[in-house]
């Protein structure tokens, strides 16, 4: 065996290592982006759920603002709870929302993560990934981001 043979082996192996590495990178990168555009979609359709119900509790309060103040305060001080606002449907729905929003970006996260994981053990291990799926949930994600990025600018 000689030395020129040993340089070539370390030399062959070293570039399978840094091809599989720059696989790896790719692939976590692709991975951190899809779980990012999960979670912008994710936070975007939360705050615009916060957001209307906000609004909506506002205009119930102003209300019963505007009713107590035409009735006096005889009016309010004999029943009070007639000028409560109504705003529990309001909070219950974007409760409910919240809860149906959280738990679909934690589902879709996970199998984006879980995917991503997949792919990038079979990279080191030097295998063909099945990645197929997680390219059509990034693309997926994407464009219901974008969808939904358009509606609240609009």
């Amino acid at each position: 065996m000689n030395v020129e043979t040993l340089v070539n082996d370390v030399k062959n192996r070293a570039d399978v290592v840094v091809t599989r590495g720059q696989e790896v990178i790719e692939a976590g990168f692709e991975t951190l982006k899809a779980a990012n555009a999960i979670i912008v979609d994710g936070v975007q359709t939360l705050v615009q759920t916060q957001v209307a119900a906000g609004k909506e509790l506002i205009e119930l309060a102003q209300a019963s603002l505007e009713k107590a103040k035409a009735d006096g305060v005889k009016a309010v001080a004999a029943n009070p709870i007639a000028y409560l606002p109504e705003g529990k449907d309001t909070v219950v729905g974007a409760y409910t929302e919240t809860v149906k929003t959280v738990t679909k970006t934690g589902d879709q996260l996970a199998k984006t993560l879980a995917s991503g994981y997949d792919s990038i053990t079979a990279k080191i291990a030097g295998k063909k990934p099945v990645v197929k799926a997680a390219k059509k949930a990034v693309r997926k994600t994407a464009t219901k981001a974008k969808k939904t990025a358009a509606k609240a600018a609009a």
